[in-house]
């Protein structure tokens, strides 16, 4: 029992790791493309023929690598340097399958954890020079690739097929019950294959004038980024400094609708930040239905408000939904800081 509380306790701080190498890729990469949209407007995100287009794509560049950065300094904290590229390499292939930030912390753990494993294997001394470059490399590739490609990747092209079919079955009896559903599957791995699914599906109808589901997708972007920003302010004592700094941010990002703002906060504690994230971005997605508010521009969160049919209520949903994920979140690190408190006091009795 010792060794598996030991185990996650280490797990833990190989994720702080991995965030605290994230965080500067996440600023400067989300700050650019919140430049970008502030000067150039929403028509940015499909040119380049402008400055302000090619701050975007930039900026966009640097967003879609976090997950092989999540991964590649996880298996740093556990391996140290040669777990590197191998999981960087590995990564890029869960990246391709759209596994997203969870997928990315997943091969982290793997990577690092056969690398420190092969490193162990004693090997004869001709061959030790051949270790760090070319054996332990090569083994930790081969094996945590096919892991990941043939493991994973069929899953969850299933998974996200089996989601799509759940989707259209229940989309035209309940549009409140779907909203709720698509605002918090857009929170749940934020860019990863869940998030994909709900966008997808989003998509499709308002291609199709199906303005209340696409306004619940649209008005979920921005919710996780704005909910942790929220947190941090209300609860410092409950964040790491690296996370206090990037909670701000997280606010600019949220306000131009890019979710990848939160995933330092999720990849640092995903039992905390994920569920309240999904709590808050499916509330806020609901009572925008409830409340008949749509919107039929593909912006999202608060840069729609302009356009949609009540500014009013669209927001008012958005700040519910925000306030309740945020104060969800602390109540669940204060409950994990208290417990934690108890457990220490119990030790060291």
């Amino acid at each position: 029992m010792d060794s598996i509380k030991q185990f996650f306790k280490n797990l833990v701080s190989h994720f702080q790791t991995g965030v605290s190498y994230m965080i500067p890729l996440v600023s400067a990469s989300g700050l650019l493309v919140s430049l970008a949209v502030v000067g150039g407007g929403s028509g940015v995100w499909n040119q380049t023929s402008n400055i302000w287009g090619v701050l975007r794509f930039i900026g966009q560049q640097g967003l879609n690598f976090i997950p092989v950065m999540i991964a590649a300094y996880i298996a740093y904290s556990i391996a140290d340097r040669p777990g590197l590229a191998p999981a960087f390499i590995v990564a890029l292939v869960s990246n391709k399958l759209g596994m997203g930030f969870l997928g990315g912390m997943v091969v982290g753990i793997l990577v690092g954890y056969v690398v420190y494993w092969v490193k162990k294997i004693p090997m004869p001394m001709s061959l030790i020079s051949l270790k760090s470059i070319f054996i332990v490399p090569l083994v930790a590739v081969l094996v945590s690739g096919l892991i990941v490609y043939y493991v994973f990747g069929d899953p969850v092209k299933a998974m996200q097929d089996g989601l799509t079919n759940w989707l259209t079955s229940i989309g035209g009896s309940n549009q409140v019950l779907v909203s709720i559903i698509i605002g918090g599957m857009m929170a749940t791995d934020m860019g990863g294959p869940i998030n994909k699914v709900a966008y997808t599906f989003s998509m499709a109808a308002y291609t199709s004038g199906g303005y209340a589901i696409s306004t619940a997708c649209f008005i979920a972007i921005g919710i996780p980024p704005l909910i942790m920003a929220l947190a941090v302010f209300m609860g410092k004592k409950y964040y790491s400094e690296a996370e206090k700094e990037s909670s701000t941010t997280a606010l600019v990002m949220g306000i131009i609708a890019t979710t990848e703002g939160a995933i330092p906060f999720a990849v640092a504690d995903p039992i905390a930040v994920i569920p309240s994230c999904m709590v808050g971005a499916g509330l806020a997605s609901g009572l925008n239905t409830i409340f008949g508010t749509v919107q039929r521009t593909a912006l999202s969160t608060f840069m729609a408000a302009p356009f949609s049919s009540n500014i009013l209520l669209y927001s008012l949903s958005i700040v519910i939904g925000v306030l309740v994920g945020a104060f969800m979140c602390n109540g669940i690190k204060k409950l994990m800081h208290r417990d934690r408190k108890i457990a220490a006091e119990a030790e060291a009795a």
